[in-house]
């Protein structure tokens, strides 16, 4: 009984280290191998997402722009500490669920490394990188 007790507590702490928490934003990010590898186009990324089941949660969505803007700064936390994403690919860009105003053909990125967003086809495949909690909207979204 005591062995199965410690195989489940190890369980439980992999899975904490899968994900980071924002403490700004209380946003629970994906950060697990699969952000350095997983690459889809926009509708794939969206389903990615609503898919996952990560750290105990099923309701994972695509961040919005304005997330990925708000948690741009972890990443850069990163390249100076241990704190932030464990994982980040490179070229570092990251889908959003943001659809570009121009065009229904276009959808919002983010460059983490550059820390800049730009649209991008949405046909085209970049890495997806979920989140679950509160939606932060962009004014652009909230109309």
């Amino acid at each position: 009984m005591k062995i199965l007790f410690l195989i489940m507590v190890n369980v439980s702490l992999s899975f904490t280290s899968d994900v980071l928490i924002h403490s700004k934003t209380g946003l629970m990010w994906q950060d697990n191998a699969a952000v350095q590898y997983v690459q889809k186009n926009w509708q794939g990324a969206l389903d990615f997402c609503e898919k996952l089941h990560l750290a105990g949660h099923d309701d994972w969505r695509l961040p919005s722009i304005k997330e990925l803007e708000n948690v741009i700064e972890l990443s850069k936390i990163r390249e100076k500490s241990k704190d932030g994403f464990k994982h980040v690919a490179v070229p570092t860009y990251y889908w959003s669920s943001t659809p570009h105003d121009s065009s229904q053909d276009f959808a919002w990125i983010m460059n983490f490394t550059r820390g800049y967003a730009y649209n991008n086809y949405k046909t085209y495949e970049r890495y997806v990188r979920c989140v679950r909690g509160e939606k932060i909207l962009s004014t652009k979204e909230s109309k």
